[in-house]
C-alpha cells in the first residue's frame, strides 16, 4: 500500500506541474490567479467527493464496482485531456504568439 501511495503521489505532483504549465499559457494577469485557485479548488473537491463515496459503492456494491467507477472516472479524465489537447492544438494553430518557446539549453 505504501508504495501505491509514492506512485501515486509522483503521478500526482506530476500532473499538478502539468496542469499549472497550462493555466499559465492560457491566463495572464489577474486572470491567472482565479484560474490557478479554481484549478486547484476542483481538484480538492474531487478528492473529497472520491473519499466519501468510494467507500460507500464498496460497502454497498463490493470492490469490483468500486474499482469499475474509478476506472470510468479515469477514462473521462482521459477523454478530456484529448480534448484540452485538442483544443490547444487549434488555439495554437490559429495564434501562432500563443507557442511557447523553448530556449537551446532548455530543450531535451
Amino acid at each position: 500500500m505504501l508504495v501505491g501511495r509514492v506512485v501515486f503521489g509522483l503521478g500526482g505532483e506530476s500532473m499538478s506541474v502539468a496542469q499549472s504549465t497550462i493555466v499559465a499559457s492560457w491566463f495572464k494577469g489577474k486572470e491567472l490567479a482565479l484560474a490557478y485557485g479554481l484549478n486547484i479548488s476542483v481538484s480538492r473537491l474531487g478528492s473529497v467527493w472520491n473519499s466519501n463515496t468510494v467507500p460507500e459503492y464498496y460497502d454497498n456494491k463490493g470492490l469490483g464496482f468500486a474499482l469499475f467507477f474509478g476506472f470510468i472516472i479515469c477514462c473521462f479524465s482521459l477523454l478530456n485531456a484529448f480534448g484540452m489537447a485538442a483544443l490547444d492544438k487549434y488555439a495554437e494553430t490559429k495564434d501562432p504568439s500563443t507557442k511557447a518557446a523553448l530556449a537551446d539549453d532548455e530543450k531535451f
